[in-house]
Formats: structure tokens, C-alpha cells, sequence
């Protein structure tokens, strides 16, 4: 008796980290796409800013950030609302985090209660 529970146990188990991949698997799906620039800004200050800049992102969790003439490959999650993103310059991670809401991407590149900290507001296109 011991042996099927323990293995219906097991199936249990196994169908719900199934589920929970589809699941995570489908959300970068639909989050994949090209996304725009509208401005960037420093949180301290409210002028935005017109610069040309623009995300990639792949449905692997890998893509492009293009911001100041030069283009990045990056690494992103996506949990629920809540965005990662993780780019690399000059040898140096730079960590930005922020949400994802019907299409439009606001993330930071720090703490984003920091004077310091930019704000990038971007568009899916």
C-alpha cells in the first residue's frame, strides 16, 4: 500500500512542476516581442529623456538591450507583473528589475527609490 501511495504521490508531483514550466514557458512566450523606448529618466529628476533605445526579447529568457548606441545581450525572467533583467558591460552585471503591464515594460537599473537610478519606460510594438 505504501508503494502506490508513494507513487501516485510522486505522478502528483510531477504533473504540477509540469504545469508550473507550461505555465512559466507560455508567459515568456507571450511577454517576447520588441519593445520600444517612450523615455528613460533619473529618478530624482522628472525631465524625461527622448533617446533612441529599444529591448529584444527572445522566448529562451535571452535577447538585446540597444541604449546609447550600443546593444547588449541580456538575460530576463518573468514572474507574474514582476521583471528581471540581467545585462553585462564592461565586464560588469547591471541588474535592472520593474513590471510588465499589458505591454508596457517599466524597469530600473538600481534601487528605484535611488535619486540615482534610471528609469527606462519602454512599449511592446
Amino acid at each position: 500500500m505504501k508503494l502506490k501511495s508513494m507513487m501516485a504521490l510522486l505522478l502528483v508531483i510531477s504533473l504540477m512542476a509540469a504545469l508550473l514550466t507550461a505555465c512559466a514557458d507560455s508567459a515568456l512566450k507571450a511577454a517576447a516581442g520588441t519593445y520600444v523606448g517612450q523615455y528613460v529618466k533619473l529618478v530624482g529628476d522628472d525631465a524625461k529623456k527622448n533617446e533612441q533605445f529599444s529591448l529584444t526579447l527572445l522566448e529562451d529568457g535571452t535577447g538585446k538591450h540597444s541604449r546609447d548606441g550600443m546593444e547588449f545581450d541580456i538575460t530576463w525572467t518573468l514572474e507574474g507583473e514582476t521583471f528581471t533583467m540581467k545585462e553585462t558591460f564592461v565586464g560588469e552585471p547591471i541588474l535592472y528589475t520593474g513590471t510588465m503591464q499589458e505591454g508596457r515594460l517599466d524597469i530600473f537599473n538600481g534601487d528605484p527609490e535611488s535619486i540615482w537610478t534610471y528609469e527606462y519606460v519602454y512599449q511592446k510594438q
